[in-house]
């Protein structure tokens, strides 16, 4: 038996889940992941569930349609005022359960989806959405698998899923009067009370839509198709409506006596209709335990893509449980016919070539997350890069925060420009890039697609008399400059040659933010002078309300943006003065201002590296950060996951790398936190077969590279190159406890 499998035997010898009740005649035990599949229990889901992470415990399968997981909590938007978002449903510790919801953002800002909501329950048919509410005890997870008893009758519910269908199986004491809750109208949307029934219910199967929105109160949102089916036809079959409202009404399942042994229900789901939901189930519907143990085995398959060896088991589940949480989004949007509803447009398209993706939240996701996938799932890339190709050249305007075919508009810049580029130069090129590269090209003169774009263009930033209608005018200028630079590097390769030279002087805008006297890059007015009062320190007071950031900036302070220019690095330094610029951003660590709970400074600690001799400073704060950041408890992220953002980080940070500059064929060598990382490479994508990375004498104090060694040659430089890694190859490390 492997330690994982070790693991998770003890931990449920510890509940003691013997069997559900006294009174009831079925054993119940918590099922081990296969033995095929150790990887599944190195996943802790719960990780991320308490505090900031807003991630979910629930099942699903490698980037999956379907997502099965309980819900404690339902929020409102003037839940804002005092910050009590629970944006998946669940947050730990809560003290009631409220059923379980079938689709799930992992990590985001704002709450959406969670449709619909099943829930087992015993005795009188619910009055209301409170009478399906339970107390609940002994949760289990790991990865595609979630259990929990509910009340204190012995009542259990497991779940798991296949791509597009969400399988479980509830266990009622025998004989007892019990249901089964179908509610389309409160998922954790902000959207409710849109459910529809349009066909007559049946005992073994009911199916319906439901109504999702409001996403960070900016979306007009949709419908959810769903098709549920049980394997044991209930005694009777109703609708429950207390409010006298077809719109808030429930479906339920009623069984007089429940049966012995468990129910096992079926929901497929369809981002386009019943009939395709319905479709889908036919094509997924496997038996629970079959589902299970599936979806285990898809997960042992792609977090096997990255092995590693050494550290603690607390390092094990910490890298697997980011690596798990980095696959579960961008999400599979179109149906087993091919079948999804296109971006922006109110059509459905059909998928011929390969899956469509949808939940592309690219200002959080471009920094770690693509390129995380360009490098070692380039196969899933390639299907994302062809949705987003679709995307952009069927609404003529590429997509920023995509979700469920709608632009959402919730964040800043032209984050579409800088993952094209960046999975172009790294050998993804199977995408039509010319006609990608003239929507984008066009769309970044438009001041449509880009607000504030008439200030950029002409003064070369956007001004802060512009910051009532522009959320952080020097965010949004920085965000620019990165994609425009993007761009000059796709016109390049592209043999568009006459358009380099001014899409890189427009990259070049981030200097004229350039403040000596603070070193931070600060707000101009449109007169060119610096914006006053200045606290470089601000992390609120811009225009936006419930948008986080200091004036001028995005989710941030001025500190926060102060060396953001990945693109030109030199450049920013040459500005600074090397060794002010080495001061400053160690100042930045040594006064408790990086910040990993957000996007903007997450690839400091690796900047260091563009310095001579000051590599090991990045040795030391990237492990300080990994180990101070992220944890293995419910509180283990410092913040929203966004989507895997984080993870990725945190994955990069612990095999020793890291993407400084999207759309550079490069990484940024940091302190990997294992003795030795195997990274299994692509045969389709890839001329090696592995890339080994071996880090000598490591441990928790040993964190500075003393010698590197790339193929048996000295690597003087702290620079990785991506074709280094596909190439196949070993990099060997020296760690030392003491810098050179």
């Amino acid at each position: 038996m492997t330690a994982a499998s070790i693991r998770v035997t003890r931990f449920v010898a510890l509940l003691g889940l013997a069997s559900c009740t006294e009174s009831s005649s079925v054993l119940y035990k918590v099922p081990a992941p296969p033995a095929e599949a150790p990887l599944a229990a190195d996943v802790d889901p719960f990780i991320g569930t308490a505090g900031d992470g807003q991630t979910f415990p629930g099942a699903v399968v490698p980037w999956g349609m379907a997502s099965p997981s309980p819900h404690t909590t339902l929020t409102t938007a003037v839940d804002a005022l005092d910050d009590r978002f629970v944006n998946a449903g669940y947050r730990h510790g809560a003290p009631m359960m409220r059923g379980f919801g079938l689709t799930h953002l992992s990590g985001v800002g704002c709450p959406d989806l969670g449709l619909p909501v099943v829930a087992p329950m015993l005795g009188e048919p619910p009055a209301g959405f409170d009478d399906y509410a339970s107390t609940y005890r002994n949760e289990v997870a790991y990865a595609g698998y979630y259990s929990v008893e509910l009340g204190d009758r012995g009542m259990i519910a497991e779940m798991t899923a296949t791509p597009r269908t969400g399988v479980f199986r509830f266990w009622f004491p025998e004989g007892e009067l019990a249901n089964i809750v179908v509610d389309p109208a409160r998922g954790v949307s902000w959207t409710r009370n849109q459910a529809e029934f349009p066909e007559e219910l049946g005992t073994d199967e009911i199916v319906g839509s439901a109504g999702f929105g409001q996403f960070c109160a900016t979306s007009e949102g949709g419908r959810l198709y769903f098709a549920a089916r049980v394997d044991r036809p209930a005694d009777r079959v109703g609708i429950v409506d207390p409010n006298d409202n077809a719109k808030e009404a429930m479906a339920l399942w009623r069984y007089d006596k429940a049966p012995p042994g468990p129910v096992t229900m079926w929901v497929g789901l369809s981002w386009v209709s019943i009939e395709e939901a319905r479709a889908n189930l036919d094509a997924e519907q496997l038996p629970f335990d079959e589902a299970r143990d599936a979806s285990a085995l898809a997960w042992q398959q792609s977090l096997s893509r990255i092995e590693v060896s050494g550290g603690s088991d607390a390092d094990r589940t910490r890298f697997y449980t980011a690596l798990y949480h980095a696959l579960i989004s961008p999400s599979i949007l179109n149906d087993v016919s091919g079948t999804y509803p296109k971006f922006s447009r109110d059509e459905v398209g059909q998928a011929v070539d390969g899956a469509r993706y949808t939940v592309l939240s690219l200002w959080d996701t471009y920094r770690t997350l693509h390129p995380l996938l360009t490098l070692v799932y380039p196969e899933t890339q390639l299907e994302i890069l062809q949705s987003m190709q679709d995307m952009t050249l069927g609404a003529g305007t590429p997509p920023k925060w995509e979700l469920i075919g709608e632009e959402v508009q919730m964040m800043v810049g032209d984050p579409a420009a800088i993952v094209f580029a960046d999975s172009y130069a790294k050998g993804l090129t199977g995408f039509d890039a010319s006609a990608v590269y003239e929507v984008l090209r066009d769309a970044a003169d438009r001041p449509g697609h880009r607000p504030g774009n008439e200030e950029y263009l002409g003064l070369g930033f956007v001004s802060m008399e512009m910051a009532n209608t522009v959320w952080g005018p020097v965010s949004t200028t920085l965000e620019y400059a990165l994609a425009d630079w993007s761009l000059a590097e796709l016109a390049r390769v592209l043999g568009r040659g006459d358009e380099v030279d001014a899409l890189l002087e427009r990259a070049s805008s981030y200097a004229g933010f350039y403040d000596g006297d603070t070193g931070t890059l600060r707000p101009r007015n449109r007169d060119g002078s610096f914006l006053e009062p200045f606290d470089p320190d601000a992390i609120e007071g811009g225009a936006f309300a419930f948008r986080l950031g200091g004036p001028g900036y995005v989710e941030g302070t001025a500190w926060h943006y102060a060396f953001f220019a990945p693109h030109d690095m030199e450049g920013l330094i040459a500005l600074h003065g090397q060794s002010r610029f080495v001061e400053r951003l160690q100042r930045m660590f040594d006064t408790d201002r990086f910040a990993m709970w957000n996007e903007p400074d997450m690839g400091y600690p690796y900047l260091f590296t563009f310095v001579d001799g000051e590599a090991h400073r990045t040795q030391r704060e990237t492990r300080a950060a990994m180990q101070r950041y992220f944890g293995t408890g419910p509180g283990g992220l410092p913040g929203n996951d966004d989507v895997g953002a984080l993870s990725a980080w945190f994955v990069f940070s612990a095999m020793g790398f890291y993407p400084v500059t999207p759309g550079l064929p490069e990484y940024r060598l940091g302190s990997p936190l294992f003795e030795r990382i195997t990274i299994h490479l692509s045969e389709a994508h890839h001329t090696g077969k592995t890339f080994v990375i071996e880090a000598l004498d490591n441990g928790a104090e040993e964190v500075f590279i003393r010698e590197a060694n790339l193929d048996g040659q000295p690597l003087v430089v702290p620079v990785l190159p991506h074709d280094a890694i596909t190439g196949g190859g070993v990099l060997r490390l020296q760690m030392s406890a003491t810098p050179n």
